[in-house]
């Protein structure tokens, strides 16, 4: 099909399927409202073309140039686009359900409000990368760069982002539930008022970041970094936290209530009306940290170390206490165990 013939069949509302368009240059024209099917477009050149509304469904796109093209709304159905150049492109509200991106070059792309649920994106770059409110549901990250890259609102659950960098992502109200985040090198990000519950964590290090509010609970965060982090209300209700420093941290008014934080180390935190119950703590060390007002009621504490931990007014309610350390501690300005409500709770 020639260029011409490939216009008046657009012109003509045709679907057009199954035609090999590899190699030809589009650049400049106008696609908008066209319809392609199990079409071929290998190498094809598509600078600066208008691809708005543009429907294309099983089609090959393979090491196509797409730089700079506006594609809003396109419709993008199980696309092969392995290899493709999409840099600087519009692809805002664009479907790429199921659609293959790997080492695609995204770098710029504006995907914000796109479909991208169970894409493939591994090893692709994605650096500066808007991805504001888009839909990436059990989407694969694996090796991609999203350094830089918006992430903003953008909704990944249950993503696999095993390797992939995110250093300098901006990460606020993210969606990130269930999803695949080991080792990951978080120092100094803002990753903020997001839902991070269920995810994997373990190894990844936060340390110096601003984790204000976000929601751990359930999280795998094994032998994770939190040191220095800014961390204000945060939620860990249930989170695996073994072997995790969290030391020197403002986690003031957060929420451990049924974490493991076995072997952890919070030293020198201020975790000022903090909530710990049915937490276990065994052999944590919370040596010199502001526990004041803080509720470690049905905790855990055996072998845990408070050395010089603030504790005024901090519950002791019912815990389990088995060679603990309160050397220097105000244990005296704590409440230990409530007569009363412990005989309601036994009742």
């Amino acid at each position: 099909m020639t260029r011409e013939e490939l216009l008046a069949a657009i012109e003509r509302d045709d679907t057009i399927e199954k035609v090999d368009f590899s190699g030809l240059d589009f650049s400049g024209l106008d696609f908008s409202g066209a319809r392609f099917e199990k079409c071929v477009f290998h190498d094809t050149l598509f600078m600066n073309a208008k691809i708005q509304r543009t429907g294309f469904k099983g089609c090959d796109f393979r090491g196509a140039r797409i730089e700079s093209v506006d594609l809003t709304k396109a419709i993008w159905w199980k696309m092969d686009l392995r290899g493709a150049i999409l840099k600087n492109s519009i692809l805002h509200k664009a479907v790429l359900s199921g659609a293959d991106l790997s080492e695609a070059d995204l770098s710029g792309a504006d995907l914000s409000n796109a479909v991208m649920d169970n894409a493939k994106l591994e090893n692709a770059n994605m650096t500066g990368t808007k991805l504001f409110r888009a839909m990436l549901m059990k989407a694969s990250f694996k090796g991609a760069n999203l350094s830089g890259a918006d992430l903003s609102r953008a909704i990944f659950y249950q993503a696999d982002l095993t390797g992939a960098m995110l250093k300098g992502a901006t990460i606020f109200k993210t969606f990130l539930r269930d999803c695949i985040l080991i080792n990951q090198d978080f120092r100094g990000a803002s990753f903020t008022m997001s839902q991070a519950g269920g995810a994997d964590f373990k190894g990844s290090d936060f340390t110096g970041a601003d984790i204000t509010q976000t929601n751990f609970m359930n999280a795998d965060m094994s032998e994770v970094k939190l040191d220095r982090v800014k961390g204000q209300r945060a939620i860990f209700m249930d989170a695996k936290l073994p072997g995790a420093s969290l030391t020197n941290a403002d986690l003031f008014q957060s929420f451990f209530e049924g974490c493991n934080l076995t072997g952890a180390d919070l030293s020198g935190s201020n975790l000022e009306q903090s909530m710990f119950q049915k937490s276990k703590c065994r052999g944590t060390k919370f040596i010199g940290v502001n526990l004041n007002y803080a509720d470690f009621s049905h905790a855990d504490l055996t072998a845990a170390d408070f050395s010089s931990a603030g504790l005024y007014r901090t519950k002791l309610h019912k815990i389990i206490e088995d060679h603990t350390i309160w050397t220097h501690a105000n244990k005296e300005a704590a409440l230990g165990t409530d007569p009363d409500l412990a005989e309601a709770e036994d009742m």
